[in-house]
């Protein structure tokens, strides 16, 4: 579909004293401008095109951070408005029909022009000021990065972070988001990425639950024990401890979540043992790492479009992001392993304390 035929789809109209000056734009039948503006059956091409790429609707749910239900629901008012079957379904996913593949060939044009037409109100508002939308990682998102935001505010009081945290993969290409801090590596070329540092994940217990059932000490000790895993588009540690274990687990000894939040606060209140983040050790969780050499690393990547480099406020959220996860300051965020109890002698007292801790000069 050609950009003028777009833009035939939108009727503009000027009132200037009492009467109406339209713009010389091509009409369309009624029925089709009716569809083409109903905010839903745009929606509904977007989901199809999701559907399509990921080749399941499943799929697509995790990796859009959408409900199942509402993927298949578009699907269906697209096929029903159009009057046309664009997907098979079979076992396996979905196959595209003849027809479904002409929608999204088209409905790739549709997302295309979209993309210009947001990336370019983009680049159109003042550079120095507005907002930046940034979508991270639940844990980094809600317990790194949102206590610190008053003192981005303090430095750029005209730039407002709206964050996102979420552990669904975010699809730079529609321009929905500035920034996206995620643990996987983009893989599309025309996205640009900067490691941050390293996330590293230890096994961990509350003290209430070693108390009550023990401290393992080896990995055979390990097979006995409740564990709290978390399950996400982006990460799953369950099959590691099944790897050291030799065996699968059985429903009774786990509990799977897949929400961050929940994750932690079950594993602080004693229900089993995790995987955490050894940077919650340095800002005062109340688990604590287990003397096993069991554990894993993500990289920490933030992704851009290439146009950000020449926009202000964005170029400022990214300097200071690079900050609060400069390894030098905060040893966690290391590309080599820290254990935990290492680290109140790496940091400066009082000052580094400041900046692991927003709230630590107010008590």
């Amino acid at each position: 579909m050609a950009k003028t035929a777009i833009m035939a789809e939108i009727n503009v109209v000027h009132r200037r004293q009492g009467e109406n000056a339209a713009l010389p734009i091509p009409e369309r039948s009624r029925i089709s401008r009716r569809m083409l503006v109903r905010t839903e059956f745009l929606k509904g091409i977007l989901s199809v095109l999701d559907v399509a790429r990921s080749g399941s609707f499943r799929k697509a749910m995790a990796g859009g951070g959408v409900g199942f239900r509402r993927l298949h629901n578009d699907v269906q008012m697209v096929e029903r408005l159009l009057g046309v079957l664009v997907f098979h379904r079979t076992a396996d996913g979905v196959v595209l029909t003849p027809e479904g593949k002409a929608i999204v060939d088209q409905a790739l044009k549709i997302e295309n022009l979209l993309n210009e037409i947001q990336g370019l109100g983009r680049t159109l508002n003042p550079q120095d000021k507005g907002d930046v939308l940034l979508a991270a990682t639940e844990g980094l998102g809600t317990f790194w990065i949102a206590p610190r935001l008053d003192a981005f505010r303090a430095l750029n009081p005209a730039i407002n972070i709206s964050l996102h945290p979420s552990m669904a993969v975010t699809d730079m290409r529609r321009f929905e988001i500035d920034l996206a801090l995620q643990v996987v590596e983009p893989v599309l070329p025309e996205i640009r990425r900067k490691r941050l540092g390293s996330l590293h994940l230890v096994l961990s217990a509350a003290p209430s639950y070693l108390q009550r059932y023990g401290t393992p000490k080896t990995n055979d000790e390990l097979a006995d024990h409740r564990f709290v895993f978390h399950s996400s588009p982006q990460s799953s540690d369950r099959h590691l401890i099944e790897r050291v274990i030799g065996r699968q687990l059985k429903r009774s000894q786990m509990i799977v979540l897949r929400n961050s939040s929940a994750h932690y606060m079950t594993i602080e209140h004693g229900e089993g043992i995790g995987f955490l983040p050894t940077y919650g050790f340095g800002i005062g969780a109340k688990a604590q790492p287990l003397d096993i050499p069991i554990r894993y690393a993500l990289d920490i990547w933030l992704c851009f479009h290439e146009q950000s480099r020449s926009i202000g406020r964005i170029v400022a959220a990214i300097d200071w992001l690079s900050t609060i996860f400069d390894a030098k300051t905060f040893p966690w965020f290391r590309r080599d392993f820290v254990p935990p109890k290492r680290f109140p002698a790496m940091l400066e007292q009082h000052a580094a304390q400041a900046l692991v801790d927003p709230f630590a000069f107010n008590r």
